[in-house]
């Protein structure tokens, strides 16, 4: 058995310049959905300071393998700025929290990176919103276990071209 020594890390300005992120999350977008830059979609990655780091709802979490440095898994938090229709739901950024860019690197998966950096997302937002939102894609490998496994029920699924379900907690 492997024993990783993985830290997590907030996201700050200073270790924004440190480690190379976007490129993480581009490289991980690639891996898990096929997808290069679409501006439409990837607009925080671009914009990581204004869509975690600044707003004081808001953050960015990152895991680290403290054997050599590199990054494994992102996840951020930020308030609803959607406007999806769902059906019978009404978010919005003051009540509700939105879960972007959980991912691990494909090596690293299975090891409870993704579970100890929800941990810490949802701890981060019980005081400050009432709910947890977030989607994902019906392909998305192993996803829609993780987030049934841990309390998310899905609100509505969509037959678009991604097979996109949509979740929700409340907290």
């Amino acid at each position: 058995m492997i024993f990783l020594k993985i830290e997590i890390y907030e996201l700050t300005e200073k270790n924004l310049q440190q480690y190379e992120i976007e490129d993480f999350l581009f490289k991980m977008i690639k891996t898990c959905y096929g997808l290069d830059y679409v501006p439409e979609f990837h607009k925080d990655v671009k914009n990581l300071n204004e869509y975690y780091i600044r707003p004081k709802k808001n953050t960015f979490l990152f895991a680290i393998d403290s054997d050599n440095d590199q990054i494994v898994g992102t996840c951020g938090i930020r308030g609803y700025d959607k406007n999806y229709k769902i059906k019978d739901r009404k978010y919005n950024c003051e009540n509700t929290a939105s879960i972007w860019r959980l991912l691990v690197d494909p090596e690293y998966r299975h090891n409870g990176i993704a579970t100890k950096m929800l941990e810490k997302i949802e701890n981060f937002c019980e005081d400050k919103y009432k709910e947890i939102y977030l989607h994902t894609q019906k392909d998305s490998y192993g996803a829609l276990p993780f987030w049934l496994n841990r309390e998310y029920k899905i609100v509505e699924e969509v037959n678009d071209e991604y097979g996109t379900i949509h979740l929700e907690k409340i907290l």
